[in-house]
């Protein structure tokens, strides 16, 4: 069933493709931070503890990362020459083998290099569904389509955070692993949008890097738009995978787990996108809102790294306040609209893995200055995403309500 109308089929935002994209993100996500929630508990299964762990943990971690900033140029580009659909069929074979894999591994090296290809096929997941479902929605729905594409997103980590408390790491992964495995009888049901095919008939050159990064404005606006999405891979790559030491190093009343704070802020998340998509409609704006929500992010972070001797439970309802501040939804919705269709998968796909990917400075940044102790370090790596995440949005033009046929 091929649907034609904007006034039909594709015009509601609970479409085939909004769904089945959506599930396929569930999936992405699922299985990119279940290493998050395993960290702790995985690393100490190879006899790893204290600061080795730690520096193991966030090796394993930059080896993820590393894998996804390749991954994202690739995916991206083979998006744009050949097809949306195609490039989100290969890349969950890939990631979903990883995760079969991954179950099985021995040493913490394997680890690292088993997390590297994971990491590379999960890339082209967030940004190819993104246009994928953009492409596919008329503009007036664009927003909350987008919006429930990344619920679905959120929902996996949340997910994955809780699976590790009824099941071994090991058994998390082969779900992870499966469940892709699945979704890939699902996929064959999606059509390529039509503004990519009506693109693909011209003679524009798709997924040209020299054309995207071949002038200052086209430069600015990706850089920007990778730089506003920052601050909440802080909370959630930094703050809350490394909840463990933060709460130790703020002296929290009890003991922390990543996972429980992940499952907590991704909850919460799903608010955050319905919210951010509401008043992105209320204001006819992407900026402001995003502005909002970065300042939001960044003040409770300050606030939780200057607090010292908070409860446990407090410390928890720092994290459900991080999630309604969630940028995923709003920053895909941004990317898609500021670039042409021939280079808008490339676009996407990798200016969110490059944010992904400002996690290993930053962590690598958080092991040079714990020497002054990790809660300051923090602070210090915070303030400096804050500045540069708002001016990004102060530097961006407007995107609401772009048509995208361009």
């Amino acid at each position: 069933m091929h649907l034609k109308s904007e006034k039909g089929f594709y015009a509601t935002i609970f479409n085939l493709t909004v769904l089945v994209a959506g599930l396929g993100y569930f999936v992405d996500t699922f299985d990119f931070f279940l290493y998050n929630s395993m960290r702790v508990v995985s690393l100490m299964e190879f006899g790893l503890s204290g600061d080795v762990l730690t520096k193991m943990g966030i090796f394993i971690l930059n080896c993820q990362i590393g894998g996804a900033i390749l991954g994202g140029l690739f995916w991206g580009v083979l998006g744009d020459k050949f097809g949306r659909k195609r490039g989100l069929l290969i890349s969950i074979l890939i990631y979903s083998i990883g995760m079969v894999i991954n179950a099985f591994i021995q040493s913490p090296n394997s680890y690292a290099l088993v997390r590297f290809f994971i990491g590379f096929g999960l890339a082209g997941e967030m940004g190819l569904g993104a246009t994928l479902v953009a492409e596919t929605i008329h503009q007036s729905k664009r927003t909350f389509a987008l919006a429930l594409f990344t619920v679905l997103g959120v929902l996996g980590v949340t997910a994955a955070a809780l699976s590790i408390e009824f099941v071994n790491w090991r058994i998390s992964c082969l779900i992870g692993g499966g469940m892709g495995l699945a979704l890939l009888l699902l996929r064959s049901a999606l059509f390529e949008s039509k503004i990519y095919t009506d693109t693909a008939q011209t003679k524009l050159k798709r997924g040209s890097l020299r054309e995207l990064f071949g002038n200052w404005r086209s430069i600015r606006n990706y850089v920007c738009c990778v730089l506003i999405l920052v601050p909440n891979y802080f909370i959630t790559g930094i703050l809350l995978t490394l909840a463990p030491e933060v709460g130790k190093a703020t002296e929290v009343q009890g003991m922390i787990k990543a996972n429980i704070a992940l499952a907590i802020y991704f909850t919460a998340a799903v608010v955050g996108d319905l919210l951010g998509a509401t008043l992105s409609n209320l204001f006819k704006s992407r900026r402001l809102v995003i502005a909002i929500f970065i300042i939001g992010n960044v003040t409770l972070a300050l606030t939780l790294l200057c607090t010292s001797h908070l409860a446990t439970w407090q410390f928890y309802t720092f994290t459900a306040a991080f999630g309604i501040f969630n940028l995923w939804a709003l920053d895909g919705t941004i990317l898609v609209e500021l670039f042409p269709t021939h280079l808008r998968a490339t676009a996407t796909t990798s200016g969110l893995v490059f944010s992904r990917g400002a996690v290993l400075l930053m962590n690598l940044s958080f092991l040079a200055l714990k020497f002054i102790g990790a809660a300051h370090a923090l602070l210090i790596i915070g303030l400096i995403v804050l500045c540069l995440g708002l001016l990004s949005v102060w530097s961006l033009p407007e995107s609401y309500n772009r048509s995208l046929s361009a």
